[in-house]
Order: structure tokens, then sequence, then C-alpha cells
């Protein structure tokens, strides 16, 4: 009986120490939320320095209530979404507002179409298979054509976001979707064609071969009025396309 009693108060005991140890830690825990919005800034200024967007105080960092409050002014749409990034990784209990700007130096449309429109066509994935235009107009970018796989797009719109100046994309890009034997053979037959063997070693062959359902687009610049039209003819006599579109203009070599 006794035994049982000392059990009891036992228990009862260390109910009441635990009630006493979670009153006495919560002065202590909330002086930790205190503190935790300062360490979070100094979290989310660190990993913009480290990540070379916060230079000479471009970017203020706000951190209250909950969110994490980003103003200021950065180069490019890459930075502006970047910082974005950085700073939801701080902490997961934090909610970010994005107010950066968009501020550089002035650069000009046909600026800002040259330099895209280079970093696309020099892009890894960039082959014959895509066609990508590009147009500016008050830092404003559209971006046209076809690509060959769906998250080609994202990645060349990214390319476009990386350049000073851009205020912002228009993504209009369309996936094609067709068979990927007819594109591999209207490819070889253009380019291991004598008339056209010179552009295949091109650093970017100024062909391209869209493939969408039956139809086979053709797109670039050739040399002459007998190469557009021999290139058209090449694939409607030699494939089972159902239908030859020839978008290719001609321009001097």
């Amino acid at each position: 009986m006794r035994t049982k009693r000392f059990i009891s108060l036992l228990m009862a005991l260390s109910v009441l120490s635990a009630f006493i140890i979670v009153g006495s830690s919560i002065p202590a825990m909330a002086q930790d939320a205190k503190k935790s919005d300062s360490t979070v800034k100094i979290f989310v200024e660190y990993q913009l320095a480290k990540g070379g967007i916060l230079k000479n105080g471009n970017i203020n960092v706000a951190v209250a209530n909950g969110k994490i409050t980003l103003t200021g002014t950065v180069p490019t749409i890459h930075d502006q979404k970047q910082a974005e990034k950085l700073a939801q990784n701080a902490d997961e209990n934090y909610s970010v507002v994005n107010d950066l700007t968009i501020a550089a130096p002035y650069v000009s449309d046909s600026q800002i179409t040259s330099e895209v429109m280079h970093r696309i066509e020099t892009h890894l994935f960039y082959t014959v298979f895509d066609w990508v235009t590009v147009h500016s107009q008050n830092g404003v970018v559209t971006l046209k054509g076809w690509v060959n796989l769906p998250w080609y797009s994202t990645e060349y719109q990214a390319q476009a976001e990386h350049v000073s100046g851009v205020k912002k994309v228009i993504n209009e890009m369309k996936t094609s979707m067709g068979s990927n034997y007819l594109a591999f053979r209207s490819a070889r037959l253009i380019y291991n064609d004598p008339m056209f063997m010179g552009y295949a070693f091109q650093q970017n062959p100024p062909i391209h071969i869209i493939v969408n359902i039956g139809s086979v687009i053709l797109e670039g610049k050739v040399g002459s009025a007998t190469e557009r039209s021999y290139a058209a003819n090449l694939i409607r006599f030699h494939t089972d396309a159902v239908e030859v579109v020839n978008n290719l203009v001609v321009s001097g070599k």
C-alpha cells in the first residue's frame, strides 16, 4: 500500500517538475524568438552577398512578423528571382515578400535582342531542332518559336532573364510534337547534301528543322532562292512528311 502511494507521489512530483521547467523556459523561448528575426536577417544578407546579389547596399532585408521583406534594386530579372530563392532558404517558417525592382543602365532594344539571341544560340541545348526568335520593346522581351523539349522553353527564358536591361520576358515558345525519326532524317537529307555541307560545319547551322505532328517546318536562312526551294524538295520527295512549310529566307552568305 505504501509502495503504491510512493509511486503516485513520484508521478505527481514529476508532473509538477515538468510544469515548472516549461514555465521557466517560456521567457527564454520568447527571448529566442525575438533573436531569431535578427539571426534570419543576418543569414539572408550573408546568402545574398555570397551569391553576388547584395552589392554596395543595393538590397535592404527586413524581418518581422514571420516575413522576410526584400526592397531595393537589382540589375536583372535573374537576380530578382535568385534573391527571393535565397531568402526562402533562410527559414521555412518565414514567407518572403519580394519588392525588388529592376534598375539597370539604359540598354537599347537592339542591344537587348542581340544579347538574348546570342545567349540562346550559343546555349548547349540549342540545336537545329529548335527555333527561337527574340523581339524587344522598351525592355520587354518576347520569345517565340519552337523547342524540341518542354523544359528548353524555361531554360531559354532564363537566358533572357540574365541580360541587363530586360524588364520582363513574355514566353510564347511552343513545343514541337513530332516524330524524332522524321526530324533526324530531314536533317541528314539537308546537311549531307553537297549543296548544304558547308552549312553543317558552322557553329550554328542556319537551317532549322521543326517537326510538328506530320509537318516539317523549315526555319532559318540560306544563300539563294535555289537553296531555299531545294531544301524543301529534299524533304518533300524523300520523307513521308504530310506537308513542308518553307519559312527559309534568302540572305547573303
